[in-house]
């Protein structure tokens, strides 16, 4: 099987290459890889960029990134240096780093999945196999979808606080990736985790009361095709607010498998709405998440806001 799939991405390169849908001429991208992501080695990344992105129709050069904070620096500098695209080699983070700093220009983003849970990556029909991401870096077909802040701080997938946002920071903080770890992790940390208390202000409406997580979603997925916003469009100038209420902790484990079948927004302990503004009074000490990186944050005001059509990507 293996073999038959080599075989087939080969075939679609050479009938891609051979179409109308590449432009014959010559385009200019930079690769920012991040070594550090997921949990795979990215020596043969270069290789593989060499393997399936044509020279005769493309110029580009291949970057690693030193230190967090790094692929924006990058990506930053690039973007007045004639680059007819910067491509994202990395999970979600990396896509942040390098996203924000292309965020209102009219350089692409393009994106080849390299990380552990590649959240926007599954949200936008990539998947995670690089190779099927660089046919589409060939193809070059490029649009506009949306981003988002919190508090001046960029997002492109998915922000919140709660529960997913301490597992993210203890996932980080721990030196082995993959769906194993994280799983691993939420089931510990749903068992001892105690809900915390928040106001949540969307469109008019309060909510008011301890949660377990609230999730504002540009994309619909943390990755591993776990959903936590089934109805959320990366291009609809909206973001989806998906609130999950204090309930049982029965109550939760009974409704996980709703989080893989794209349902969660059906359990009686949550809430979605469909809204550009979203604001979160805190009212003790906790977690957030932004597009996969976890952090503690102190009691306070956090407000969510979408910037429609902000971002080209190849997709």
């Amino acid at each position: 099987m293996p073999f038959l799939s080599e075989f087939v991405i080969t075939f679609l390169c050479r009938d891609i290459l051979s179409s109308d849908s590449v432009k014959k001429t010559n385009k200019n991208i930079l690769f920012i890889v991040n070594p550090f992501a997921g949990y795979h080695s990215k020596a043969k990344v270069p290789k593989l960029i060499n393997q399936y992105i044509p020279k005769e129709l493309f110029d580009y050069h291949i970057i690693f990134t030193e230190y967090s904070g790094h692929a924006h620096e990058l990506a930053q500098d690039a973007k007045g240096q004639n680059y007819d695209a910067i491509v994202a080699v990395g999970g979600d983070g990396t896509l942040n780093e390098v996203a924000s700093a292309l965020v209102y220009s009219d350089v692409p983003l393009g994106i080849v999945p390299a990380g552990s849970g590649n959240g926007l990556s599954m949200h936008l029909g990539i998947g995670r196999s690089k190779k099927k991401a660089l046919i589409r870096i060939i193809q070059f077909n490029t649009r506009y979808i949306d981003s988002g802040e919190v508090n001046d701080r960029f997002f492109i997938n998915m922000a919140g606080v709660g529960m997913d946002g301490l597992v993210a920071y203890k996932t980080k903080l721990s030196s082995k990736r993959g769906f194993t770890t994280y799983f691993k992790g939420a089931l510990m940390e749903s068992v001892k985790y105690k809900n915390r208390h928040y106001k949540v202000e969307v469109d008019g409406k309060e909510y008011d009361g301890k949660f377990l997580s609230v999730n504002v979603a540009n994309g619909s997925m943390f990755g591993y095709h776990f959903t936590v916003a089934p109805n959320a469009d990366e291009s609809d100038g909206f973001m989806n607010a998906m609130l999950i209420h204090d309930a049982h902790k029965i109550d939760y484990f009974g409704n996980a498998w709703r989080f893989f079948a794209k349902r969660i927004h059906k359990s009686h302990f949550a809430s979605s709405e469909i809204t550009t503004n979203v604001k979160i009074t805190a009212y003790e000490d906790s977690y957030m998440h932004i597009d996969g990186e976890g952090y503690p944050i102190e009691a306070g005001e956090f407000e969510f806001k979408i910037m429609p059509s902000s971002l080209k990507i190849i997709c």
